[in-house]
Formats: structure tokens, C-alpha cells, sequence
């Protein structure tokens, strides 16, 4: 990721400490930027145009007869703007003095966390945004949302875009994925009756239930991403979703830089980290919302 510092001098250590460990919290957090079609916007660019090519239909022909209709190219574009996003944590020059790499390190790790996390709230609003929505408010997602989406998105026979020209992804909030594995093992989902309702059960269910804190497995071949960062609303439910890659785009003006300032007045110096980025979605249709109960068991 590249970074730009400005600032010399004995605060060039103090940077080179938030800067690396700003980096290295960015990625974790933001589940969804993998998940996405990533675009750079060029300098010069205020945005970037994803063109999203329309189908073309062929048709038998009779030998002999001149192909005198041709088809007309056609595409939809997208525009994706970027916009500024960004952090700011004073240091007093008793802490640089100090040199209490501690807190310097834990600075970077606020600021990469916080950007990342919204880096990833930005695009889960995107997810929030398809308009084929399942199972609904209060139900509890299963196994049969999941194999619906995937086949609805495999099936799709928009004359415009088609089926999802990659293999999907899943996201969800952990408790929409407990609600699955409590299915798939047999186990009761009663706040009064959990787990030791029943024996831990073997085979293939014994297998989900020790894959399920690793938070990233394939379901049907479709990989089931954990994200914390879905949030839980006031009825416990939670809003994650099905979707290829191409159905949403991040565009990247400018990654995750940190600059330093000294304020003499106030004796110390001001850290900053920015983000440039933008997120839209790009096709509707490659998408299902999986909006269902995601209440605490432990509340």
C-alpha cells in the first residue's frame, strides 16, 4: 500500500511506527474490499467508468443468405466517484520525548482499524441495496437462502447482463451463520435449550461444526465470509448478501496515506491518515440480500 509522509526530522521514526501498523489493520477489517471489483482512478481523474457490456444474441443462419442485419455494440456505464475519508489523533511532544513506541503503535492500529471498518460499512450499504431480498425480518436464514441465491444468480437470464459471470461469495453477520450451523448439526436454537440439547453430532455435520470458527468456508462451492462489521439493528435482524464480484465496485483514488504535522502551540503533533475511495454498485441482478434474524443468543 503505497504512503506519503510529510513531516522530517524526529518525528520520522514516531511515523515510520503508526504508519506500519496503520497498514497492517487495514486489510483485516475490511472483509468486504476483497470481495469487490477494485478499480484505481488515474491522477488527472476525479472517477473511474466501469462499462458493463450488454448480451449479444446469435442466430441460425440459411446457407446462401447474406447476414445483412448487423448487431448493435452496447454497454452500460457506471461512473464511480471517490471521496475523502480520514482520521486525526494529536501527540504531545512529552509522549514523543518519552519515545513510547507502545502508544505510537497502538495509534497506527486505531487508525488502520477505523478506516478499514468504514472502508467495509461503506460497501455493506451496497449490499443492503439488491433488490432480490430473502429469507426476511425475524426468520432465520438457511441453507435453502443460500442455494437459492446461487442458483438465482447462475440462472439469471437478463437480456442485459445475463448470469453472474464468476463464482459468487457469501458474507454474513456471525449470527446468521450460527443459525446455519445450528441446522446443518441438528442442534436446537432455543435460547433455553443450546448445544447440549443434543450429542455433538458426526459426519458431515461434524465436520461444519468444526469448520465454523474458521468463518471462511466454500457452501456449495460459493466461499461464506464472517463480517463482523454487519450491523444489527433494533429488531435483531441483520443484513448480509450473495453476490459475484462484478456486482460492485470500489474505485481507488488514493490508498490509506499518513502525514504528521507539529503545532507549536499546543506542543505536539497532529497524525493523520486519509483514504481516497468510492463504492457503487454495477449490476443489480448479480446480488441477493440475505436479510434475516441475527439476534444474540446471550444478550
Amino acid at each position: 500500500m503505497p504512503l506519503s509522509l510529510s513531516g522530517t526530522g524526529n518525528l520520522q521514526s514516531m511515523s515510520k511506527i503508526v504508519v506500519t501498523n496503520a497498514i497492517d489493520n487495514v486489510e483485516p477489517v475490511a472483509v468486504m474490499k476483497e470481495l469487490v471489483t477494485t478499480y484505481d482512478i488515474p491522477a488527472g481523474h476525479y472517477q473511474v467508468s466501469v462499462p458493463i457490456w450488454d448480451r449479444m444474441s446469435a442466430a441460425a443462419l440459411t446457407e446462401g443468405v447474406d447476414l445483412f442485419s448487423p448487431t448493435v455494440v452496447a454497454a452500460t456505464v457506471r461512473n464511480v466517484p471517490a471521496s475523502e475519508h480520514g482520521i486525526l489523533t494529536f501527540v504531545s511532544d512529552r509522549l514523543q520525548h518519552q519515545n513510547n513506541e507502545d502508544v505510537l503503535a497502538q495509534i497506527g492500529v486505531q487508525h488502520g482499524n477505523a478506516l478499514g471498518r468504514l472502508m467495509d460499512d461503506d460497501l455493506l450499504v451496497l449490499v443492503d441495496g439488491f433488490s432480490l431480498s430473502a429469507p426476511g425480518a425475524g426468520l432465520a436464514a438457511t441453507f435453502l437462502h443460500i442455494t437459492g441465491a446461487i442458483s438465482q444468480l447462475n440462472s439469471e437470464q437478463s437480456t442485459t447482463f445475463g448470469p453472474v459471470p464468476s463464482q459468487p461469495n457469501c458474507v454474513l453477520n456471525p449470527e446468521q451463520i450460527r443459525r446455519m450451523v445450528q441446522e446443518v448439526a441438528g442442534m436446537q436454537g432455543g435460547t433455553t435449550t443450546g448445544m447440549s440439547a443434543n450429542p455433538i453430532p458426526s459426519g458431515i455435520s461434524e465436520d461444519v461444526i468444526k469448520r465454523y470458527w474458521r468463518g471462511n468456508d466454500a457452501l456449495f462451492g460459493v466461499p461464506i465470509f464472517m463480517d463482523g462489521n454487519i450491523a444489527i439493528d433494533g429488531n435483531g435482524d441483520s443484513k448480509g448478501g450473495v453476490f459475484a464480484k462484478e456486482a460492485l465496485a470500489l474505485a481507488m483514488e488514493q490508498e490509506v496515506r499518513v502525514g504528521d504535522e507539529p503545532d507549536i502551540s499546543l506542543r505536539g503533533t497532529e497524525i493523520v491518515s486519509v483514504g481516497v475511495w468510492g463504492e457503487l454498485e454495477i449490476v443489480d441482478q448479480w446480488g441477493v440480500e440475505i436479510f434475516s434474524d441475527a439476534a444474540h443468543l446471550y444478550v
